[in-house]
This record gives C-alpha cells, structure tokens and sequence, in this order.
C-alpha cells in the first residue's frame, strides 16, 4: 500500500526537520541532518545550503511496515509557490505542519487554501512542542481557523516535561524515551479531557456517514472497526482534519504519525481508481549531480522496467525505474500508483506533461494548480556583456525548472526584466544562473513611461527637399484629437494628397508616436486625422510623405498640452486584520488610491491602484510592515497622468541621460 504526502506548511514550522526525523525512524537514514548545516537529505542544493532554507520539493520515500510512503517536503516560502503547487498537484493528501511556537501562519492557510482547492485530504502535525506552546490554545485557533478539527493526539507531561503521547482516537498512552515509546495507562489527571475529545471526535466522525448517525440516533453501539472506516472516508473526503503531534528534536510521536498517515489518508487507487498507467510530470530540476531530471507522478496502473508510456513529446521508454531520495537516485523493481518516479536525461519533458498508456486522458483527469503570476520585477545586467547569447541559454533552463519565473524584454525601456514571487525567489534565480555559468547584478528598472495630449491642435508638416535628380515632396496638414485609444482617419477632399500615399502618411504619424516630444517615451491616446496636404507629380513619394507626416506629428503634438502618463496596477495586499491600518496608511503615502476591502478567509484584503512607480520595492516593504506575513498580487490596470512636479522629474533625468 503507497501513501504520497505532501508536507506543507509556513517557512520555519519544522518540516524539512521533520522529514528528516522520519527518515531515521523509519531506518532510511542513521542520523539526523541539520538544517543550519546544510546537511538535510531534501535540501542539499548550493541555494538551500546558502540560504538554510528548502528551495525546491525534496522526494523523501519511506518504509513503515509493509507500505511505501513518498513525502514530499514542499518549501515553506510562498516565493516558491511553483514548487509548493507542484508537491500538492503529486500528492493525495496534504500534511501541513503548524509550529507549536508560533501557531497559525499566513503560510498555514495559503497551503491550507491550495490543497482544499485541489480536494486533496487534509491534516495537521503539530511541530517543535518540545520548544513550548500552548497546545490547546493551538487546537482552538485551528478549529476557528480551519473549521472540523480532530484531535487525533493530545500531548502527554510529567511533572511540567513533555514525555509523551495520548492516542486520542485509539484511548491509549504512549511514553517515550529516546524516541523509543513504551505504552502506560492514560494518566488520571487526563482521563476527563481524553473522555472529551474522544467523545467530540466520535460525534465530528458519525456525522459524517448517514448509517452511523442513523444507528448513533437510535441508542445502538458503534463497532470501532465501523468507526474507523467511517474516519478514513471523513478524512478522504475532506470532512474532517487530523491533528496530530510530531516532533523531530525530542523524537515523539513519530511512530503515531506514521500510523495515522496509513489509517487517516486515501491511498492512490481511490483517489483515481484502477486501470492503464496515468502520469504527469510535477516537476523538472537541472539537477548538478545527475543532469535534466523529470518528476513524474504515477496516478494510476503499474510500470515494470522496459515499459513505454506515451506522452505529448512522443514515446517515452522506460529503462530502469528510479525514484529519488534527496539527491540520489534509487532503483525500484515495480512502480505501482502513487510512485514519485524520477527520470533523468528526460529533457524532452516539460512540467505539466501527461503520460499514459493507451487512450490519450482528458486534462482535467489529474490535478492542475494554477501558478499566480510573479508580482516582484528586477532588470537583469549581464557582469559580462559578452554573455547575451549564455544568457539565453541559462534563462531557458530556469525557466524549464521554475515556470513561476517570468523573463521578458522590455523595448520601450531597453531593460531585460526577471519577474519573481519575492526577494528570495529572485536572489535564488540570480544564484542559480551563476550555476549555469552566466553572472548577474540586479537593478531596479525603469517605467514604461508613456505621453500623451491634453487637447486639440492642427498644424503642418512639409518635408522639401531639391537634389540632382528627383526632389522629395511631402505636404501633410495634421489634427490632433484626444482620444481613448489610437485612431486615424483620412480626411482628404479634392485629390490634394493621392490615397496611394494614405498607408505612408500613417506610418510616419505611428513612427513619430514611438518618440514623444516631452521626453521621447512612446504617445498614446489619440486620434490623428490628416485633413489637408499638397503633392508634387514628380517629387512626392511614400517616404516623403512619411517624413512630412512625422513632421507634422512633431510640431502639432507640441502644441496639443502634451503630458507625461505612467502605468497604474491594480494591487490587491493580502494580511491579517491587524495589519490593515498599517497597508492603507503606507498605500496613501504612495499616491495609492484605495478602492476597498475584502474577506479571504481569516485574511483581510486590501484593494487599491498604485503607480508602478512606487512599487518596485514594495516586496520588501510589505515585508517589513507584517513581519513578513503579508502577501499582494498585481495587475496592470491603467496609464494616469504623473503629477506636474513629479513629471518634471522624470523629463529632466531622461534628458540628462540623452547628453
């Protein structure tokens, strides 16, 4: 029987520790890797060892008893949700880890919010008990937070120490000693308590099977073996939530966590039933040890070496059968459903391929959890400009291994912007080009400024020029109108400017627009009609009169109030209700204009419209405002006009940058 687990939660709750303590319980592993030592089984990347941090989803394959279980240890940081979406688009059940120190997290409800989106079983472990924390106080601010809590352990003291476990659900104790348990009588102090919760979560259980109640109703006795079915399917059908305690530095409760894993969580056929191998690849790594490495997750069937799958990229021949535990590849001799396989050389293979054996599966048959689009943007500078073409290169591969990432060129600005979802996410791109061999600096990057007219104006453009041969003769009398969008119309009676020269005149009208007069940013927000002109029957041509056209352009737009405009986003800033007081106060001192709030949860969202202008460094200071629990997201919304001091600016710099 296989379990795939993601492991989730807030950055700092103790997963990646956690994994590690179940490795070693589980025999997999002689000793415990330290994260601040860079020596962890999942976070073994230069990245995660510099940043003691987990930057990607380590594969962690467990086995407990007779069953294989694949935990996968997803990064905390929601800058790398690409990686955190993809470990729960694998996984059938989310097991997300909550502090016992520092209780639910923004980071607890945003995983909290992917996994029930994906109708994946959900469950809680509460970590670093050994440290303090208030348990109880825990379990109420899950259920308020979260809704149908199950206490499936309550934690065991002897004299103020922490020793132990009460096994909720199966009304036992269970102490221990250097992570060996021995099982004790509940004590009689907590006989009371364990009668409650026990009572509380029989009733959460019952509830949830129509037959149960009906017999619960009735007066007649519920058999434990009924009662526990009947958990497993509350548990699978995301009806009621687990709690259990875990932890990795005093070594309890691991045993009990592994058991409720197996009890609690739906196995992959039940998720997605029997027949021909389903697969989808989760996941791509340029991994430094082992080359191009494909994630894949087996929904359903079964794989034996040499088999084939077909995929969107071809054929897709199966050699050996790997999985991955950290960094090192493992030989299995069968993959059955819920196998985490990991194909290397396999650069044919992109994130979100299916693979299959027979009919070709309809998408929506595995899930899919869209990536949010970056918000954070930097303009990448080459250390050695003669690295562009590396850079190409090296842009292709992160981008193949984090499609959260997005690269763009911006030509009205000449800058190459990196978008990411945080700091973080981007300083660990910037280090992993250097992996790549291509060295970066970050700046900030510079507005897409844009111009436009205040009110109308006509005047004339004529380009006249004599030379030995042929002369050039171009004769354009241009209005300006403001207008919402880009519009031209041809205003010509009487033949004063032949139609065939129609198409030339608007090319040098939308020539001209690329370079504004006020500061040579492109114009928009305008009607052009040309309304009169002369012509020369020998020397008038189409480049005449596209030079006499953006002549025009030039002279009438000087004279129509030009303004400088720069691009408004919509920003919706995502934090606690304490918080709001503090976002709204630092969005007006950045000309923001608040539009209102909303409800997401225990979340409080703020809505506003902001100047790009003063959002570059908006991560950081959103960080700093919410000790780092606070989160936005951008839209491009509108171009508003800049106000006239700031506007004087912005023409001075970028005259000065033209001498």
């Amino acid at each position: 029987m296989i379990r795939t687990v993601a492991l989730v939660g807030h950055s700092g709750s103790g997963k990646t520790t956690l994994g590690e303590a179940l490795l070693v319980a589980t025999g997999a592993k002689e000793r415990m890797g330290r994260v601040e030592d860079g020596t962890t089984t999942s976070d073994y990347t230069p990245e995660e060892k510099n940043h003691r941090l987990s930057v990607r989803t380590g594969v962690l394959p467990l086995q407990y008893k007779e069953h294989r279980i694949y935990l996968l240890d997803a990064p905390g940081y929601a800058d790398f949700v690409g990686e955190i979406r993809g470990a729960l688009e694998a996984a059938d059940a989310a097991v997300v880890a909550v502090s016992a120190e520092s209780g639910v997290q923004i980071g607890t409800e945003r995983a909290w919010t992917v996994a029930e989106r994906l109708g994946l079983a959900r469950m809680l472990v509460v970590t670093k008990l050994e440290k303090g924390g208030d348990f109880f106080a825990l379990l109420e601010d899950l259920r308020s937070t979260l809704g149908h809590i199950v206490p499936a352990h309550l934690p065991l003291y002897e004299n103020g120490q922490w020793v132990g476990i009460v096994d909720v659900l199966h009304n036992r104790a269970l102490r221990y000693t250097g992570g060996k348990a021995t099982p004790m009588e509940v004590p009689q102090d907590m006989r009371a308590q364990v009668e409650k919760y026990l009572g509380e979560a029989r009733e959460a259980i019952i509830e949830t099977d129509e037959g149960l109640l009906e017999k619960y109703l009735e007066g007649g006795e519920i058999e434990e073996a009924a009662l526990s079915k009947a958990f497993h399917e509350a548990v699978r059908r995301g009806l009621v939530y687990p709690v259990a305690i875990g932890s990795s530095g005093a070594m309890i409760g691991l045993d009990l966590l592994l058991e409720l894993f197996l009890e609690a969580l739906p196995s992959p056929t039940e998720r997605f039933g029997e027949g021909s191998p389903l697969a989808k690849v989760f996941k791509v790594q340029v991994d430094p040890f082992i080359g191009h490495v494909a994630f894949v997750r087996l929904y359903r069937g079964t794989l034996k070496p040499g088999d084939s799958l077909q995929s969107e990229a071809g054929v897709v021949r199966l050699q050996h059968l790997n999985t991955i535990r950290g960094k090192d590849l493992l030989e299995l001799e069968v993959a059955e459903a819920g196998t985490i396989l990991a194909l290397p050389k396999a650069e044919n293979l992109h994130r979100g391929m299916l693979l299959w054996n027979g009919t070709k599966p309809e998408s929506d048959e595995v899930p899919f959890a869209r990536l949010p689009d970056p918000n954070v943007m930097v303009a990448v500078v080459l250390e050695n400009k003669g690295d562009e073409a590396k850079l190409g290169e090296a842009m292709r591969k992160l981008l193949e291994e984090d499609p959260s990432l997005k690269f763009e060129r911006q030509p009205d600005t000449g800058d190459m912007l990196l978008w990411g979802h945080g700091e973080l996410h981007l300083e660990t791109a910037r280090e992993r080009l250097g992996d790549y061999g291509v060295k970066v600096q970050y700046r900030l990057p510079k507005i897409p400024y844009r111009e436009t007219i205040r009110k109308v104006a006509e005047g004339q453009g004529k380009h006249k020029k004599q030379t030995g041969g042929h002369g050039q003769y171009g004769d354009v009398w241009l209005r300006l109108e403001p207008a919402p969008e880009y519009q031209f119309e041809w205003r010509i009676t009487g033949g004063v400017i032949p139609t065939k020269y129609m198409e030339a005149v608007e090319m040098g009208i939308q020539e001209a627009a690329k370079q504004g007069t006020l500061a040579g940013f492109p114009v928009i927000g305008f009607k052009a009609i040309v309304y009169h002109g002369s012509y020369h029957d020998v020397d008038s041509s189409d480049m005449a009169f596209q030079i006499a056209a953006s002549l025009a352009f030039k002279n009438v737009m000087a004279q129509a109030s030009p303004v400088l405009l720069e691009p408004v986003y919509n920003l919706k800033v995502f934090v606690t209700q304490d918080r709001v007081g503090d976002i709204i106060s630092d969005l007006q001192g950045r000309r923001g204009r608040v539009l209102g709030m909303d409800q997401d949860g225990a979340l409080a969202v703020v809505q506003a419209e902001v100047p790009l202008a003063e959002l570059l460094e908006y991560s950081r200071v959103l960080s700093g405002l919410t000790q780092g629990t606070g989160a936005y997201s951008l839209e491009f919304s509108h171009y508003a006009e800049v106000p006239p001091h700031l506007a004087q600016k912005v023409v001075s710099q970028r005259q000065a940058e033209a001498h």
